[in-house]
Formats: C-alpha cells, sequence, structure tokens
C-alpha cells in the first residue's frame, strides 16, 4: 500500500476519511462473532490478513529499504501488544452491549491521552482542548445512557463496558509509540510492522484459547476480510499517518467522531435505534470534538 498522500487531500479530510472507514468495524466484528468467531480469533485474522499484504508490498515494491533500528523494533513491538489487546477487548465487548454504547466507551481515549499528557508539561494541551473533551464527554454520557445497554447472552453489561474501556485505554500508549517511529520511517512501514506485530502478540492466547482456526463459513470469512481491507489498512493506516500533522491527543478526540457514525450504521442495518436524546448528544459531542481539535496543543 503506497504512502498516503497528503497533499492531494486536506490532512482533516483523510483524518475524516481513516475515522469512517474504523467506524464501520463494529458491524463488521458483529458479523463474525454472530458467525460463531471468537475476539481474540476475529482479531487475529483481520491483522494477519492486514499485514500480509503489507508484507507483500513492502517485499515487492521497497526491496532495499534500510533496515529498522532496535529502539524502533522494541516500540513497534511493544505498540503491537497494545493495539492487540486493543482490538481483543474492544471486540469482546461486543457481544455484551451495543454497538453505540461499545464504540463510545472505546472512543474515551482522549481522556487517558490527555491524562498522560499532564506528566509532560511541555506536551500539555491547551485549556480548549479540556472545554471540547468535557464537552464531548456530555455528549458521550446523553448517547450511552439513554439507550439500551446489553444486547449479548453471556457477561453482563458492565463487563462489556469495563472490556470498551480497557481497549480505549490500550490504544494510547500505541499513538504515543508510533509518532515518532512513523517520522523516521514513514506511514506505510511503521504500519506494516505494526500489524505484524500486533497478529503475532495475539497468537498465544488464540492458540491458548483455541481461537486460532481459520474461519469456517463465508460469513467469517467476510467479517475478517472486511475488517482486514476497511478498517485495518485504510482506516487504522490514515489514523497513523494522520499523526504526520496531529499531535496524538489531536488524534485521538477525533476518534471521537467513530461512535455516531458506528451507531448511524447500527441504526440502518440493526436494528439498533437512536432516540431523540442520543442525537442531540451526538451533536455536542462533535462540537466537543471540533474544540478538542483545536486546542491539541504540539504533542501529546
Amino acid at each position: 500500500m503506497a504512502e498516503p498522500r497528503g497533499s492531494r487531500l486536506a490532512p482533516g479530510a483523510l483524518l475524516v476519511c481513516g475515522i469512517c472507514a474504523v467506524g464501520s468495524a463494529a458491524l463488521l466484528a458483529r458479523l463474525g462473532l454472530q458467525a460463531g468467531l471468537g475476539p481474540l480469533q476475529l482479531s487475529l485474522w483481520r491483522l494477519t490478513i492486514a499485514a500480509a499484504i503489507l508484507v507483500a508490498w513492502d517485499a515487492a515494491k521497497y526491496r532495499n529499504s534500510p533496515k529498522i533500528s532496535r529502539p524502533d523494533s522494541v516500540r513497534i513491538a511493544i505498540a503491537g501488544v497494545c493495539l492487540a489487546i486493543h482490538f481483543a477487548t474492544w471486540i469482546a465487548s461486543l457481544e455484551m452491549v451495543s454497538v453505540a454504547l461499545s464504540t463510545l466507551l472505546v472512543a474515551t481515549t482522549p481522556l487517558w491521552a490527555g491524562l498522560y499528557s499532564l506528566l509532560i508539561p511541555s506536551k500539555r494541551p491547551r485549556r480548549v482542548f479540556w472545554a471540547g473533551l468535557a464537552a464531548a464527554f456530555v455528549g458521550m454520557a446523553l448517547v450511552s445512557f439513554s439507550g439500551e445497554r446489553f444486547v449479548g447472552t453471556g457477561g453482563s453489561a458492565s463487563l462489556g463496558e469495563i472490556l470498551a474501556v480497557s481497549g480505549a485505554v490500550a490504544i494510547v500508549p500505541m499513538l504515543l509509540l508510533v509518532q515518532d517511529v512513523q517520522l523516521r520511517l514513514g506511514t506505510r512501514r511503521t504500519v506494516t510492522w505494526l500489524y505484524l506485530a500486533a497478529a503475532v502478540a495475539l497468537l498465544g492466547p488464540c492458540l491458548a484459547t483455541g481461537q486460532a482456526d481459520v474461519p469456517h463459513n463465508a460469513a467469517g470469512w467476510a467479517s475478517v476480510i472486511g475488517m482486514a481491507l476497511g478498517p485495518q489498512l485504510v482506516g487504522h493506516t490514515l489514523l497513523n499517518h494522520a499523526l504526520h500533522r496531529f499531535s496524538a491527543s489531536q488524534v485521538a478526540a477525533a476518534t471521537l467522531l467513530e461512535p455516531v457514525f458506528a451507531s448511524m450504521l447500527a441504526w440502518v442495518l440493526l436494528g439498533e435505534r437512536v432516540t431523540p436524546l442520543q442525537a442531540a448528544g451526538g451533536a455536542l459531542l462533535l462540537f466537543g470534538v471540533g474544540l478538542a481539535l483545536r486546542g491539541g496543543g504540539t504533542a501529546a
């Protein structure tokens, strides 16, 4: 996959395109879960397919690329573990709570990114970032708690919410670890090895839980291939590319748009109704994202 060209589309437009692609992941994951695949299995195969495509492209087009330094290799490996945890916990939450609630909670990444940035004075977001984030979370609360929570047949809504939040927490160190690496290696090369590292990190848990088998039906394959091509190769690659122009806090704040898009898809395709109060919350969330993007600071 070629490096995204920021000169042809505005960086903000590329970021929104990436968020929309990522927003389709919940519907595709739900399809895989209904087809009998486990959360670890779905995470493993979406990453394996995406990594295989990128590694093949890298071998064919960039045979003379310089070697990755040891420090960057360690960063990518740790980031891959974080990405694996993110996918596994978030997809597991979809077995218990609605698409709207799951994607909203996994989108709390900006809160954890902002809390981390408080530890580094030079990277603290400006006040307007926090104002925007506060408005966004009020909107998220309206969307989350004015509709149905539990939709699964096992576990509980509370466990599903904890898993979704765990996915949000795990993505923060991944963004922070790869931001500097991309400046040296470029987006394409960084995500190639990031996705491969995440797939390798999932292999052990999948083997231990019996979730390493290939999908066994058409719906399962449609789920993992769809997630690999859309949310993974297009969505997450564009989000990583956005780190060239936006800080990690700003990219994390922009991902608050994902649950709005995912909720719309779930309403149309799964019949998960959105109430007027939820719609109002979504509008407030969008307003908060705009403020947060303006006040994200230099880096976080």
